[in-house]
């Protein structure tokens, strides 16, 4: 009889925790533009808002203008994620309360990829609503902080299940001196999302290198310049950082040879804090320099050209100098030849004294690495971690 009585009491107190939930968000909102904050344009950003909540779900009507058809999408409010599509485009939300907030993170995959990061806050009367929301779309972001209003709202500050509110509808104690739920497991989670080998991904490098300047053991530091997909869902977002490390750096010789430089890219770590090691090599480079796509070794251009020009030169002076010379002795052509030869071996004096070109890696150069393994995900390693 105890152990019914004490189900019973746990069984009502989970319903109220239930119920502590519905309503946080509910009613019809309306953007207040002077109080909100807006950077750059965002479709997403609407002027109307209908929200209806229940214990596990909310369900968000939005459109531009009263009477407007409504856009709507619907958030859960449990650890499962939510997926959904509309034509080519796929939709992946998860949540999280964190106090009386609810953070949201969106992904959308098709013609049109990008992520959302949102927080939606309540007042404590009730009568405003804040959603802050971030965006990002192909490495660049905007964020918006849109504050919604509905004075016909009810005076109740929002509750939520350790949040403020009534007494009444707050968690009973008993509850904390139970076990917490073991997480569960589910196709979902436990999906994966592979990385072939040759899979190529493309960088900016954020620090200068050059085969001057740099030694071998140097790192090397880059920002993925574009997300990557598999099979629809995001998989390395923008922004994503790569090291790496210089494992040949040689300057060209000063009678022959050219410059060679060669990185090694060691990981890649997601903006949630994801990690992999890397086995990979560059697959392309922009700028100066010729890249062995077998090794990923970048090597210098020769200099025959400007060579070529310092030996003429150094020649046509010689030749002028010398023909004046010989007519001064009244041998004109000898002096002029004299002259030449000796112009000619100064000029390839200087070459054989200077170097060739370095190579050189700017900040901002774009390069692109090839992986030589292959890399796994699940979709639990990919979801936004909220702190």
């Amino acid at each position: 009889m105890c152990n019914f009585i004490r189900m019973t009491v746990l069984l009502h107190a989970f319903s109220l925790v239930a119920l502590s939930q519905e309503g946080t968000f509910q009613g019809e909102w309306r953007l207040n533009t002077e109080r909100s904050e807006f950077s750059g344009p965002n479709t997403l950003n609407k002027a109307y808002l209908k929200v209806e909540q229940s214990g596990t779900s909310m369900t968000v009507s939005s459109s531009d203008r009263a009477g407007d058809a409504a856009t709507q999408i619907t958030y859960p409010l449990t650890d499962r994620a939510e997926r959904s599509q509309r034509g080519e485009t796929h939709f992946t939300i998860r949540t999280k309360w964190e106090g009386d907030s609810l953070l949201a993170n969106i992904l959308v995959s098709g013609t049109d990829s990008f992520a959302v990061d949102e927080r939606w806050t309540r007042s404590r009367e009730g009568s405003t609503l804040i959603v802050t929301r971030t965006v990002n779309r192909a490495g660049r972001e905007t964020e918006s902080r849109l504050v919604y209003e509905n004075p016909n709202a009810p005076v109740t500050a929002p509750i939520t299940q350790n949040g403020p509110g009534p007494l009444s509808l707050r968690q009973p104690a008993l509850i904390a001196t139970t076990p917490e739920p073991k997480p569960t497991s589910t196709a979902a989670a436990a999906a994966e999302y592979v990385m072939n080998p040759g899979s190529r991904i493309l960088m900016r490098l954020t620090n200068a290198i050059d085969t001057k300047h740099s030694a071998v053991g140097d790192r090397a530091y880059f920002e993925t310049a574009v997300p990557v997909f598999v099979n629809r869902r995001l998989v390395i977002p923008a922004r994503s950082y790569v090291t790496g490390t210089v494992i040949e750096s040689e300057r060209a010789g000063r009678v022959k040879g050219k410059s060679a430089l060669n990185i090694r890219f060691d990981s890649i770590t997601l903006p949630n804090g994801t990690t992999r090691d890397l086995a990979s090599r560059a697959g392309s480079v922009e700028g100066e320099g010729d890249l062995d796509r077998k090794e990923g070794r970048i090597t210098g251009r020769g200099n025959k050209s400007g060579d070529a020009q310092t030996v003429g030169k150094t020649t046509a002076a010689g030749t002028g100098i010398g023909a004046i010379a010989g007519a001064a002795t009244g041998h004109l052509g000898m002096g002029a030849g004299i002259g030449a030869a000796a112009g000619a071996l100064g000029g390839l004096a200087g070459v054989m004294g200077s170097r060739g070109p370095d190579v050189v890696l700017r900040p901002g150069t774009t390069m692109e690495f090839i992986l030589d393994r292959e890399l796994r995900f699940t979709e639990g390693e990919l979801v936004e971690r909220v702190h």
